[in-house]
């Protein structure tokens, strides 16, 4: 083959346009490299573009401005003890991860601000931190704000400046200031080795076309996880995901190519987790996400009428509450888990987007269900889950449902009414309380309130869900995927999530995913733009 039969040509190509795939083409233009961008959707913006836009980045510009500091061996104590908490060590010297594990967190934190502060310089970005409290309806802080490891829980969240526009829309706006190629509707197939097995290009399929693209000098993969891909995620995640907000192209393409090209792989049971509403789940591939369950007078049980959770902990540990496995019964009792809220809750004026799966009063939502009492709440559940059949398996609530569902709400009343919760401390930290949006004057704890003593009561399905899957193909901190042994592929870089995520099981604050794709995707279009140029001949 010779050069002429390529389509199209560039010193570096980049695929998937979320912020991660924008941030390696405006960083590898910025290089002084020509940039080509492919997007397999008809829209740029990728899973990014559907979430809400914003980055969590330790000891960003903006915080330090405002006057906060976060030096990195504390910043890093943090990082590291959520990322593996089972490894956590304090006086070790990488803290108990391996030492390539470490470094991929150092680098976040070294090049994160940097990133930003770039991006921001050419126009592709422009974000501030919240650090005090606002005239916002929710503010927020870290997730892990409350942990002794966290030093600066506020001021790492960087949302875009009021009036700046969604940070896709940034971001594209920046592309275009560096006259980057952004082609749509072309998804890529495979990657094309030359005769020094180096990736050198991009077999491509735009609609009925098969097309080529050459890479003078490297490619950028950032085109998502596999969250929308049911075989992968049956295959690759414990336990049952009932729905994710990725995009429809979030179907794991990556993960053939970068296998054929002898990668190694990691986290691939990982992803960044949320819980949603089932039945709607079962009809649509995005369906409501509680992002913070609504209501004080409110509980989720198991199928025995137990609390399991702590209702208003972040959703990516609640997610993973329904991926516990039993030893002792042999399965998955928390696949479903059953939202229980009363008149006071659904009455609730308040219209915010956190609300579903509660209706607005006087809107009527197919997948609650209503009943006068606990007795025919149980009945009518049980009726649900056998009309939902195969497409929940087995699962059913227990005889003694409605009996241990009164003793949970008695139970959960006198925390209410102390204003502690001894089983699972909810409302105890500066998260839980920066995004409880209803609570009663007087209340001990604004995030709970006693059930009401009679009906009606209301309940919802709730199930596992993923933002998106975050395993993938190994990377250093230069953004290259690792081969088996190790060692770079050559021209080939990752970011985002389409590749092991350095976070591990860390979901560190609101726009984690984010923070980690803009940097990862700086670094690995700079590295990309900087490599030699190679032969084009395969």
């Amino acid at each position: 083959m010779t050069d002429s039969l390529y389509d199209y040509e560039a010193d570096v190509l980049v695929v998937g346009s979320g912020a991660a795939g924008f941030s390696a083409a405006i960083s590898a233009s910025l290089s002084g490299a020509s940039v080509i961008l492919f997007e397999g959707n008809r829209y740029v913006g990728g899973t990014t573009g559907l979430s809400g836009g914003t980055a969590w980045v330790p000891n960003n510009s903006s915080m330090r401005s405002q006057g906060v500091d976060d030096p990195k061996d504390h910043a890093l104590e943090y990082l590291a003890r959520l990322a593996a908490p089972q490894y956590f060590s304090l006086g070790h010297p990488t803290l108990g991860l391996p030492q390539h594990e470490f470094d991929l967190l150092a680098t976040f934190y070294d090049e994160g601000a940097n990133s930003i502060d770039a991006l921001t310089e050419v126009g592709a970005l422009d974000l501030e931190a919240e650090v005090s409290d606002t005239d916002h309806y929710i503010q927020f802080p870290d997730y892990g704000a409350h942990l002794p490891e966290n030093r600066a829980p506020r001021g790492r969240h960087l949302a875009p400046r009021r009036g700046s526009g969604f940070m896709i829309q940034q971001l594209e706006r920046g592309a275009t200031e560096q006259d980057i190629t952004v082609l749509l509707e072309h998804r890529v197939h495979d990657a094309i080795l030359n005769e020094d097995d180096e990736v050198v290009g991009l077999e491509i399929h735009a609609g009925h076309r098969t097309v080529i693209a050459a890479a003078r000098r490297g490619v950028v993969f950032a085109s998502g996880g596999f969250g929308q891909n049911s075989e992968l995620l049956r295959r690759h995640i414990p336990g049952r995901v009932f729905g994710s907000c990725a995009t429809p192209h979030a179907q794991g393409d990556f993960l053939r190519i970068a296998n054929r090209l002898g990668a190694s792989f990691g986290q691939m049971g990982g992803a960044w987790w949320k819980q949603v509403a089932v039945e709607p789940a079962l009809r649509s591939p995005s369906p409501p996400s509680l992002w913070m369950p609504f209501g004080d007078s409110m509980i989720q049980v198991d199928r025995t009428g137990r609390r399991v959770v702590n209702e208003k902990a972040p959703y990516h540990d609640r997610g993973q509450v329904h991926l516990h496995y039993s030893a002792s019964s042999r399965d998955f009792p928390n696949t479903l888990l059953f939202m229980i809220w009363d008149q006071v809750v659904a009455d609730s004026p308040l219209d915010v987007p956190f609300r579903p799966p509660v209706p607005l009063p006087n809107d009527q939502i197919d997948y609650v269900m209503e009943a006068p009492n606990f007795e025919v709440l149980s009945e009518v559940v049980n009726q649900r889950l056998a009309l939902l059949g195969d497409a929940i398996g087995d699962i059913r609530l227990s005889e003694d449902f409605a009996q241990n569902l009164h003793e949970t709400v008695d139970r959960f009343n006198d925390f209410a009414t102390e204003g502690i919760d001894h089983d699972f401390q909810r409302g105890a930290t500066m998260m839980e309380l920066a995004w409880n949006l209803m609570e009663r004057d007087g209340a001990p704890n604004p995030t709970m309130a006693p059930l009401s003593s009679t009906g009606p009561y209301y309940a919802a399905i709730v199930g596992a869900g993923v933002l998106d899957t975050n395993g993938g193909p190994l990377i250093n901190t230069e953004a290259q995927i690792l081969g088996f042994d190790l060692q770079p592929v050559k021209g080939l870089y990752g970011a985002g999530n389409c590749v092991a995520t350095p976070a591990g099981t860390a979901y560190w604050g609101p726009g984690t995913t984010i923070g980690l794709a803009l940097t990862y995707g700086f670094i690995a279009g700079r590295n990309a733009a900087k490599e030699s140029k190679k032969s084009l001949t395969p």
